[in-house]
């Protein structure tokens, strides 16, 4: 057998300084590079300098000031770090060794790829190193080895589903289980006459939060207005850190069709459930819903958004919910971090210039002490209060709770129909009014209805 000769990796598969320089000397010319940058993770860079000035640049362009020479400068000097990435006559190399920074995408996807092949690197040694030990079981080792390569990703790491994907994903799922068995114009209206009636609709950089216990309805409730958003012709992120995309749409269906979410989760479907179905399929695939089950942090929120602004435009983004964000800075403690993301959340707005709504968890206060919650209730509330522009919370109050008959009599009926009467507190708004109305909540159908006007406000 004739001997081959072995060919050793090239190192620039691993890395390549050039284009890293030329993604730190785009950004220093160009919004739209930093805004860019943001798509590749800090990691994708090799050199120390290379990601302080990564930092430093997001840094600067997070304060709402032009990256540039003059601000790097003084930003990297006020951190005793200018002389550690080569000082000013760096920084005019990257700026002048750029080709363009209009091609800033190329040069990240060259970092990118190369972070990709370090990575791929690092696995295939690890499963040389375990695949020498005995006591390390094969079937872990392979399936630890498929799982790491199957996370291992050049470019963006989010996917993000159209609403028509979204649909023939869940029907297709759900087939499969049963057969196993600012300007008026620019207002979006939430679809619940009651809040827009307080807050004239969502418009400009507005950050919502929407605060409730756990099943009270908060994700439905943000749902119904996403989705009568859609239906208006808006263009809508829904980024959620709790369900997958079939669930969501497994919501949907329930909304748009009244077969019920039992029904539909049940595998067992009636005929004239897939009637119904099949019936509104045509309506919901005209909404421009846009998911995102994998953004972990801001940032990641930020890169989803901003690909949406890229290719077609975005009018909201609704984040489901915010203490399951992850800070891209390490605090001392979650307040910190849940402040970091409240702020993040409140610039992302008002760069795009579009309402952001975010969902909160609230303490258990209110409940042990039987009385609807506060804005104080939400967990590491401190800055989400203070960011936001409207404020509400949604409660499900026990009979005895109620102060009027009318509103016992009300909650009695609701319950016999099985729905629930909620309790809606718009407890802070900058631009409206604050006040307390009552919805009904169809838990098995998804949705909220409004009250009859016989029924009490």
């Amino acid at each position: 057998m004739r001997n081959e000769e072995v060919r050793l990796p090239d190192k620039l598969a691993f890395r390549n300084i050039e284009a890293e320089q030329s993604v730190l000397g785009a950004a220093l010319q160009s919004k739209q590079a930093v805004d860019r940058m943001r798509e590749m993770d800090i990691n994708c860079l090799t050199e120390p300098e290379h990601r302080v000035l990564y930092e430093s640049i997001l840094e600067v362009d997070a304060k709402g000031q032009t990256v540039d020479l003059v601000t790097m400068h003084v930003a990297l000097s006020e951190q005793n770090k200018l002389d550690m990435i080569g000082g000013d006559m760096y920084l005019l190399t990257l700026i002048n060794m750029t080709p363009s920074p209009a091609a800033v995408s190329i040069y990240i996807k060259i970092v990118q790829e190369c972070a990709a092949r370090r990575r791929m690197k690092e696995i295939g040694e690890e499963l040389i190193r375990r695949a020498g030990y005995l006591d390390e079981e094969m079937d872990h080792i392979r399936e630890d080895a498929a799982l790491n390569i199957r996370e291992v990703r050049t470019g963006s790491d989010l996917k993000l589903v159209e609403q028509s994907e979204a649909i023939m994903m869940t029907y297709d799922m759900l087939e499969q289980a049963q057969s196993r068995e600012g300007k008026e114009k620019n207002r979006i209206l939430t679809g619940i006459k009651q809040l827009d009636k307080m807050t004239g609709g969502l418009y400009g950089s507005k950050l919502m939060i929407i605060g409730a216990r756990p099943s009270v309805g908060k994700s439905i409730f943000a749902m119904t207005i996403c989705m009568n958003a859609a239906k208006e012709g808006k263009r809508v992120l829904y980024i959620s850190r709790e369900m997958e995309v079939e669930e969501l749409m497994e919501r949907e269906f329930a909304a748009a069709s009244m077969v019920s979410l039992s029904e539909i989760t049940s595998d067992e479907i009636s005929e004239n459930g897939w009637i119904k179905m099949a019936e509104v399929i045509p309506e919901l695939a005209s909404r421009k819903l846009t998911y995102s089950t994998q953004a972990w942090s801001v940032e990641e929120v930020r890169k989803a958004a901003f690909y949406m602004y890229e290719h077609g435009g975005i009018d909201m983004i609704c984040i489901d919910y915010i203490q399951l964000l992850e800070s891209n800075k390490k605090r001392n403690n979650r307040q910190e971090e849940v402040a970091d993301i409240s702020r993040g959340l409140k610039r992302l707005a008002q760069e795009l210039k579009i309402p952001v709504i975010a969902l909160s968890q609230l303490n258990r206060g209110s409940a042990k002490e039987k009385r609807p919650p506060t804005m104080n209730d939400a967990r590491e509330s401190g800055a989400i209060e203070q960011d936001a522009n409207i404020f509400l919370l949604l409660h499900d109050p026990d009979v005895d709770e109620l102060k009027s008959d009318d509103l016992r009599r009300l909650h009695k009926n609701l319950g016999d129909r099985g729905m629930k009467l909620i309790y809606v507190n718009v407890d802070k708004n900058r631009q409206g009014k604050k006040g307390v109305f009552y919805i009904a909540f169809d838990g098995d159908h998804m949705r909220f209805l409004p009250l009859s006007k016989e029924d009490p406000p």
